[in-house]
Formats: structure tokens, C-alpha cells, sequence
């Protein structure tokens, strides 16, 4: 990716078959720059240019306030002969030369700098213009390419540093973008050595006035680079040549009334000049600058403006050129008579002025080229060069004009902000801000990823493929990591819970509590606190205040579902209830930094807790409101690789496992449908009635919409005659019926209903099987590497027909390497304690001496949540032990359902560097790709091994006659007096593990 360009990459380019080119690189403006400065001065010339300080630093702190980059670094030599050794060992951008340094002349020094090769620019300064024309008229001033008098400014070096800069770039810039270029004629040394400096900061601060469009501080700076170039002539000859090379891409023309012309002083050359110019580019403004008052009327005559170089006001006058006739202020629309009907500071309030002015108004601007003008000096240059060739008798009426205008506006303000991450404004965030981040630190490994999927679809336009579907990233604020450096520090909260790592025993509940009730008691940034006042007052939909922490969603750990989500209705009437709400989820997210499941997964990585910070992603909620409920039709996760491919299915087509209502019901585990994008037609596991009627889900998540919903209660469970109800079950939904056992698409039928996904999976009611692959493609180029992406899909009848649109809530690494491993085709389950084909994980996993062990047999699954806190206690002495272990016990460990498996946390079985799930009797439960359990194992490397019923091998019996370290409940501990040896083939996807003792 370059910086500023946009996102490219040939595989993305040929999936979304992109066409057009690409935007303004503003990235390659400003390519030469002034980086060292050579100053040849005596010590006594150096010690007044410092005045006892560092002139280094003076310079520095001007270009800061300024808030310009790259302050060049000076290098200081007392000698010409100095001077020129350095040139020969070291590289300079620039040579300043003092004259009292040397009775050398200034053109025999350079001569000797280019008799060495190179175009190195060489300034004089000296303390009297006198001695600067004595040199001129003795011809000692030739090579030298400016000479100036140092009056005691420091703005005279950045003035010197940016003149040298812009003739470097100025050629360059124009062709690659359109950049400007002012041209300032002008022969008075004195003048102009006092002049140019003001020239310059006023410039730069102009320039950052319109910086205020910019949405974030990478495009600020970048836009900084486009900024008009000034370009200084002293002759007659030298400001026409610089008016032919830049006619075309001329902001304004800036002259004296008198300096030389065909080698002769004329008094009226800068009329001359400005009568050129006016000729053969009549839009462009003249500003006639003279201390000879009787040419005011001169200039007048020309149409150009008039300034007297004497005039005590010299420098607002300047400032109100350049705001009034070079587009750096408003637009201030006037009509034929000169009367202001309405102005305008940025691109809004542009689209305002433009449907209220009169058509005389838009008629008068459109023939004289203001609009592109203001355009061009705001560095809005594609924009510009659209409506620049456009004349006023191109379109029927003035009406016809003035929908074009806005129409143009409008396009741009989209194409300027889409995919950009804008910093947080009031002003403008509800003008079609997208993607907002408050603070300025990192987004956070969650934020990272919308943000990047959101740029990688504007650029290529991944919306537009699918016409029946809207894809997109639902509007999201990040708060970045700097906001919880913040609040950490003041409210003194990182010793409380280094304090509180340190205490984690077997009680982690209670800590947990301590910890959250520390962060919720603790106050939010006032900024902070402010900034999310008045984004609530810009939105009214639910939302989901999520993690988004440094270290989540990496390639390596992903931490998927370590941390916290809130989910918030955000309808009370109160803005202060919903401020409060909204905070106090935020500091929830904050404190699930630290509390037990995360410390220990970090346990289980190279990381330290210390290196976690914490952005929080707020995000809209993508889903439908029926009634008090609000929730999408469809939600789930995609992955672009299927680590469990049923027959007839290529693990490189990846899977899809959706539910009905909120995603919480795939991402923890509970029943969901399972397919093949490439695939759809053929639904894992379910191949019979029977099946479906075992497997599938029963009831859905929704959001509660009520003022005084606890945020415990917002998310509940629902019937799915709840669905059928609201509509939303039938495009998702089949009906068992009895008599005839066997199932038909839709819910109009009399009998059992159930979600199978049959309206968007078969026919072409709504693309979800294609949208899911083809964002699955897109996203693995993106990355490089296998993905997983969550979404939320809404459906809604259009004319008749199924619509919907599909917002993308999250993408990641899948975090798994596909080392092949050792060959087990040999190995037999007599030889063996544990053998299974359903095996993810990688080669051989040494030095486990420890079984957590969990017996199938008679196990009562209404008692799965106290199963759980045994496994628990007995992980507590391991982990204070430092030792890893072996997990085994029935159903699918991580369940959020305990009717499907033993529920546990990560700070339950943080030691695990296996995993075993066994038949769980009476029921086969499938493994879950998509919950953040499943994700986190496979991404850790933890061995993972499933069984169901005939389907692979456990010596159960072996287990049995272990005597066991410790019992807790239906756990045990056993300790063997040799490591397991555990093997894993992934080639195949079987595993072996073989006691040692």
C-alpha cells in the first residue's frame, strides 16, 4: 500500500475487475526537499544570527508553528575552503553564504561549487542591501542564485528554505497534479528580503486553514504538500518565462511596478507584465504592488489589484488578496452589482450557498471561473479540473447548472471521504462521515481491520457488484488507545490491576468484580467524555461498543471473544441516561483488559499484559426493529478455509456458519446452519429430516428496545414463532411436516419451523452464498493469509422481491500455519490413548505430564456449568504450578450452550496444550468453526481432537485406572510419571496420543 494512494493489489484488482485511475497521488508531491543546509559564516556572523540561542531551534520552533515538517538541519563552516571540503565528503541541499565570512567574491565561490558538478542553489545573505548592489554592479554576484539581507527574522531562512523548494518542485508537482503556482515579480533585495518571509507564513497559514477539510491528520499533511508554489523572478524576462512554463496552472501573478526589463530599469514593466497576463489568461487575479501611488489607477485600468508598498496595513491587504482573489477564504457569492448573497468556508456549506443563490449570482461566478479557482487554491484539483472546462452555455439554463454543480460536489465529498478513517468532528460528523476515530493513537487490531476492509471497498467498489445487496461497514467511532492510556493513568488504575495479576488465585470472580467496579467508579477524560456527548446527539440507532485491543486480531493470537461486547439500545429519552450508558460500557470494555479469561489467555502467548492497550470500536448495530426487538435476519462468520470439509467440499472453499438474530449464537457455540459458499446446496451435517429436527437452531438472539432495559437483559432469547411473526423467519426458514416427513422451504405450512437458510441459499432471492465468497477472496488477497470475517445481514421485501443488505462487522487472520506434520496412516487405537480423523493442530506438542480428565460416561449435562468450575479449580493448581496439560471430557468445550458441552472460560483451562472432545452421550455435536473458542485454539496451536459416537478411539478404561492426583467434583487430575507423546497429521487430520507411562 502507498501512503495516501489507496490500496492496491493486482489479485484484488482482478477479482473486483477495477477500472480507472487512480486518485491524486498527493504522497509524491514535495519530492526535493531542503534536508541539510551548509551556512558559510563567520563565528561572529553565527553568534548573531543565534542572538544567544540556537538558531537550529529558532528555525525549528517556526516551522512547528507553522506545523510544517522536515526543519532542515544547518551545519555551520567558518571558511569557504571549509565549505568546499565539506561539499566533497558530505550532501547539502542548500548553501547559505555570509558575506563578511570572506573578501572572496561570491561568484568566484560559485564557481568553484559548480566546477564540482551538480546544481547545488547558493543564497548570499548580508547585513546591507548597499553592499549587495555594490556586488551586483561589479558583476561579483553572478552564479548566485538569490541574495538577501538578514533583518534579525528567522522567517527569512524558512522563506529561503520553501523559495528553494518550490522552484525544485514546481515543474513536477504540475504535471503529477495540477499544483499552482503563484509568481512573484519582484527586484528590491530589501523588499523582498522582508516581504517573502510574510509572503510565506501567510501562505502557510492560509493553507492550514483549509486544512480543516482534510477528515484526518495523514490527509491534512499530505494536502499540506499541494499547496500553490511561489515562484520568484526579478526581470521582466524571468516573469514571462515563469508565466509560459505555469500559464495553465497560474494562481496569480504578484508584481512591482518598476524592475528591469531587456537589461534597462523600466517603471512600468510590472504594468507591461500585468497587461500580458490579463490578455491571455483574463481570470487570473493581478495584484500590482508599488509605492508610486498614481499606478493605482494604472492597475485599476487593468483590472488587477492595488497595493502601496508604503501602506502601514501592507500585510492584512496581502491577506485579503489572497482570501478575496486567490480562493483562500470563503466563497462569498456576489451578483453582477457586486451585493454578497452568501458565502461559503468549505464544501457543505458550498452545496448550501448553491441551491439558494440567485441564477444572475451563478451565472456571474460560472463565466469568470470561480468555482475551480476556489477548487484549485483549496487543493481540490480533481474536482476543479471537472467543472473547469465546463461553460455556461454548455447547459440549457441556469437551473440545468446549478444541479450539475451540486451534483459534482456531492460526488466528490463522497469519493474524498470514502474509505478514509476521519478524525472526529461535531461539525461534520453527521454529513456523511463513515469511519471516525477520537484521539490519536492506535485503532486497535479490530479497528485496524474494518478500517482497512472499509478503504479496500471504496476503492473497488465492492458495493456496486451485487445488485440486489448493499455491502457495508455500518458507521463506527474508535475510541484509539491514547484515550485508555488517559483514563488508565488518571484514575491511577494500572497498580490496581498489575496488583490484582499478581492476586489471581482460585477466586477469579471476585477480582474480576474488583477490577470492574474500579474502571466504572473511574471518570472518562473530560475531552473524551464531551466528544461522546455530541456523537450521541448525531446518532439515534442501537449500538455495540466493542474491544479492539493492540495485540487482538493478530495473525498470531487473534483473542477472539477474550474481551467484552456491550450492546446498547440507546432509545431512552434522557441524552444523559444514554451518555452514562455509553460510557459505563466503554470503561466495561476497558476493564475486560484485565480481567481473569484475558490475563490467562496472554498467559498462553509470547505477550505481556503490559504491552495490551485498548481501543474501543463503537459501532451502529446492524438489524431490523420489529416492535421492542431489534436484530438482523441472518448473522455469522465466514472463513475462507474449512478446517473440516465434508465430503465433496475442498477445504480452500472455505464455510459459512449462520444463525438467525445476533451472530452470539454462532460465535459461542450454539446450533447454527454450516455450508460451503462455493457450495450452498449442501448443508453440513444435515442430510435427513431427522437431522434437522436434532440440529438446528430453535430459538434466536434479539435486542431488547425498551428505555429502561439493564444492559444484563438487553440480549435475550427468543421463540422462533417470534420470527415468524415479525417476517423474518420465512426467507430463512423451512416447515417439517409430519405426514409427509420431509421439509419445504418457507413457513406457510402447517408444522414444525426451523432456520435452514433456504430462501438466501437456493435460488436467486438474495446472493448470500456469492456476496460471503466473493468478500472471503477479497479479504484473503487483502491479508495474504486464510481469513475469518463476521457479518450481519438484513432482509426486507423490495417491490415484491427479496433485497436486503449485508453489513460487515469484523475481519481477521485466521492465525493457523498448515504444517503438514507427521505421518499416522500406520498408527493403530490399540497402540493408542486417544485416536481420532477430526484432529486440527500441528505437529508433535512434548512435556505434558497432566490430565484434566472429564468421563463421558454418566455424565449429567444439567450439571455441565459445576463441571466446568472443577476443571476450573484443578487449571487454578497447574497454572500457579506452571504446568501445561491434557484436556479431556464430552460435548464441544467452550460451549455457551451446556446442554452441548462443558461451558468453560479461558481462565478455566488456560494450561491446555490439548484439547479431547468426546462422545457426548445421546448426542453428536458437531464442532463449531466459527465461535471464538474454535478460533483461539486453532490460532494458540492447541491440539484439538473430536470424537462422536463409532468415531475414533478412547482408552477410557486406561483413564479409569489412574489413580488421581486430585479430585475436584466430575474432574480429575492425573499425573503421569513420563509425557504423553502427541502427534498430529494435518495433511490427513489425524491425531494419536500415546501414553508415556
Amino acid at each position: 500500500m502507498a501512503l495516501g494512494g489507496g490500496l492496491t493489489d493486482p489479485r484484488i484488482d482482478t477479482l473486483a475487475g477495477r477500472r480507472g485511475a487512480d486518485p491524486v497521488p498527493f504522497w509524491s508531491l514535495m519530492s526535493s526537499r531542503v534536508r541539510r543546509v551548509l551556512l558559510v559564516s563567520s563565528l561572529y556572523d553565527s553568534y548573531a544570527l543565534e542572538e544567544d540561542g540556537s538558531f537550529t531551534e529558532l528555525l525549528f520552533s517556526e516551522y512547528l508553528e507553522l506545523n510544517l515538517r522536515y526543519a532542515p538541519h544547518i551545519v555551520r563552516v567558518s571558511t569557504p575552503a571549509e565549505a568546499l571540503q565539506r561539499l566533497e565528503s558530505e550532501d547539502f541541499d542548500l548553501v547559505i553564504y555570509m558575506l563578511q565570512v570572506s573578501d572572496r567574491s561570491p561568484a568566484d565561490f560559485a564557481a568553484d561549487i559548480r566546477s564540482r558538478g551538480g546544481g547545488m542553489p547558493l543564497v548570499v545573505l548580508a547585513y546591507s542591501t548597499r553592499e549587495l548592489e555594490q556586488l551586483r554592479r561589479a558583476g561579483r554576484l553572478e552564479g548566485v542564485d538569490r541574495a538577501f539581507t538578514w533583518q534579525g527574522d528567522a522567517r527569512l531562512f524558512l522563506a529561503i528554505v520553501k523559495s528553494v523548494e518550490d522552484r525544485l518542485n514546481a515543474q513536477p508537482d504540475r504535471e503529477t497534479a495540477g499544483v499552482k503556482a503563484i509568481i512573484l515579480v519582484e527586484d528590491s533585495i530589501r523588499f523582498c528580503s522582508s516581504y517573502l518571509p510574510m509572503l510565506y507564513t501567510e501562505l502557510m497559514l492560509q493553507t492550514q486553514t483549509l486544512m480543516t477539510d482534510g477528515v484526518n491528520q495523514m490527509q491534512k499533511l499530505l494536502r499540506m504538500r499541494a499547496r500553490p508554489k511561489i515562484l520568484l523572478a526579478t526581470t521582466f524576462e524571468e516573469g514571462m518565462e515563469l508565466f509560459e512554463e505555469f500559464r495553465t496552472d497560474l494562481l496569480g501573478l504578484i508584481v512591482d511596478a518598476r524592475f528591469p526589463r531587456g537589461g534597462e530599469v523600466c517603471a512600468r514593466a510590472g504594468l507591461q507584465l500585468a497587461e500580458v497576463v490579463r490578455r491571455r489568461a483574463p481570470d487570473c487575479p493581478v495584484l500590482v504592488q508599488s509605492s508610486e501611488e498614481e499606478n493605482r489607477q494604472l492597475a485599476a485600468n487593468l483590472g488587477a489589484a492595488f497595493i502601496n508598498k508604503e501602506s502601514p496595513t501592507l500585510l492584512a491587504e496581502v491577506r485579503a488578496f489572497m482570501q478575496d482573489y486567490l480562493g483562500f477564504g470563503d466563497f462569498v457569492f456576489r451578483g453582477p452589482d457586486g451585493d454578497e448573497e452568501a458565502r461559503a468556508s468549505d464544501l457543505t456549506e458550498m452545496l448550501s450557498a448553491l441551491k439558494s443563490v440567485s441564477d444572475e449570482t451563478l451565472v456571474f461566478h460560472a463565466r469568470r471561473n470561480d468555482f475551480s479557482k476556489w477548487l484549485m487554491a483549496r487543493t481540490e484539483f480533481e474536482l476543479a479540473r471537472a467543472l473547469r472546462p465546463q461553460r455556461v452555455e454548455d447547459f440549457e439554463s441556469p437551473g440545468h447548472m446549478r444541479d450539475y454543480l451540486l451534483a459534482e460536489v456531492r460526488r466528490w465529498r463522497r469519493h474524498y471521504r470514502a474509505g478514509a478513517v476521519e478524525e472526529y468532528s461535531p461539525e461534520t460528523f453527521g454529513h456523511g462521515a463513515e469511519f471516525v476515530r477520537i484521539g490519536q493513537g492506535s485503532l486497535g487490531g479490530k479497528g485496524r481491520g474494518l478500517a482497512f476492509f472499509h478503504a479496500l471497498m471504496n476503492r473497488y467498489r465492492i458495493a456496486d457488484r451485487f445488485a440486489q445487496a448493499r455491502v457495508f461497514v455500518p458507521q463506527t467511532a474508535v475510541l484509539a488507545t491514547d484515550v485508555f492510556e488517559e483514563f488508565m493513568a488518571a484514575g491511577g488504575l494500572y497498580d490496581l490491576v498489575y496488583t490484582e495479576e499478581r492476586e489471581l488465585g482460585e477466586d477469579p470472580a471476585a477480582r474480576d468484580r474488583r477490577i470492574e467496579e474500579a474502571f466504572t467508579a473511574a471518570e472518562l477524560p473530560a475531552r473524551t467524555r464531551s466528544a461522546l456527548a455530541s456523537f450521541l446527539g448525531s446518532v439515534d440507532y442501537p449500538l455495540a461498543v466493542r474491544s479492539s485491543s493492540l495485540l487482538e486480531d493478530s495473525p498470531a493470537q487473534p483473542f477472539a471473544g477474550v474481551y467484552e461486547t456491550h450492546l446498547i439500545p440507546n432509545d431512552h429519552p434522557d441524552a444523559d441516561v444514554r451518555l452514562q450508558q455509553l460510557c459505563t460500557a466503554v470503561k466495561r470494555v476497558w476493564a475486560s483488559t484485565y480481567k481473569s479469561d484475558s490475563v490467562s489467555y496472554i498467559d498462553s502467548t509470547p505477550n505481556r499484559l503490559e504491552d495490551e492497550r485498548m481501543a474501543v470500536v463503537i459501532q451502529q448495530i446492524v438489524g431490523q426493529r420489529h416492535g421492542d426487538w431489534l436484530y438482523p435476519t441472518v448473522s455469522g462468520v465466514a472463513r475462507s478455509y474449512d478446517l473440516y470439509p465434508v465430503e465433496g467440499t475442498d477445504p480452500e472453499e472455505g464455510v459459512v456458519c449462520a444463525a438467525l438474530g445476533f451472530g452470539e449464537k454462532v460465535v459461542s457455540g450454539g446450533q447454527c446452519v454450516r455450508f460451503s459458499p462455493a457450495k450452498p446446496g449442501r448443508l453440513y451435517g444435515l442430510s435427513s429430516p431427522k437431522d434437522y429436527l436434532d440440529s438446528t437452531q430453535r430459538d434466536f438472539l434479539a435486542l431488547r428496545m425498551a428505555e429502561q432495559c439493564s444492559e444484563a437483559a438487553c440480549l435475550q432469547e427468543l421463540e422462533l414463532e417470534k420470527a415468524r411473526e415479525h417476517g423474518t423467519l420465512d426467507p430463512v426458514g423451512s416447515t417439517y411436516v409430519a405426514g409427509d416427513d420431509r421439509l419445504y422451504p418457507g413457513t406457510f405450512r402447517e408444522g414444525a419451523h426451523l432456520v435452514t437458510m433456504s430462501g438466501v441459499l437456493q435460488g436467486d432471492r438474495f446472493p448470500l452464498a456469492g456476496l460471503l465468497e466473493f468478500l472471503l477472496e477479497v479479504g484473503k488477497a487483502g491479508f495474504s493469509c486464510d481469513i475469518e470475517i463476521e457479518f450481519a445481514v438484513n432482509l426486507f421485501a423490495d417491490r415484491g422481491h427479496l433485497a436486503g443488505e449485508l453489513g460487515f462487522l469484523q475481519i481477521r487472520p485466521m492465525g493457523f500455519r498448515k504444517d503438514p506434520g507427521r505421518d499416522l496412516s500406520g498408527v493403530r487405537p490399540e497402540d493408542t490413548l486417544v485416536l481420532s480423523d477430526k484432529v486440527l493442530g500441528q505437529g508433535s506438542i512434548d512435556g505434558i505430564t497432566d490430565i484434566i480428565y472429564v468421563p463421558s460416561e454418566g455424565f449429567d449435562r444439567s450439571l455441565s456449568t459445576e463441571a466446568a468450575a472443577d476443571v476450573g479449580r484443578l487449571n487454578a493448581r497447574l497454572r500457579r504450578e506452571g504446568r501445561k496439560s491434557l484436556l479431556i471430557g464430552p460435548g464441544r468445550w467452550g460451549s455457551a450452550d451446556p446442554w452441548l458441552g462443558i461451558p468453560v472460560h479461558w481462565s478455566q483451562i488456560s494450561t491446555a496444550a490439548c484439547i479431547v472432545e468426546t462422545h457426548l452421550p445421546g448426542l453428536d455435536v458437531e464442532p463449531s468453526q466459527g465461535t471464538h473458542f474454535f478460533q483461539n485454539v486453532t490460532s494458540l496451536g492447541i491440539g484439538y481432537f473430536t470424537m462422536t459416537a463409532g468415531d475414533g478411539h478412547l482408552d477410557e478404561e486406561w483413564l479409569q485406572a489412574r489413580k488421581p492426583l486430585q479430585t475436584e467434583g466430575r474432574a480429575r487430575l492425573i499425573r503421569l510419571s513420563a509425557p504423553l507423546q502427541i502427534h498430529i497429521d494435518r495433511r490427513s487430520g489425524r491425531g494419536a496420543i500415546q501414553s508415556g507411562a
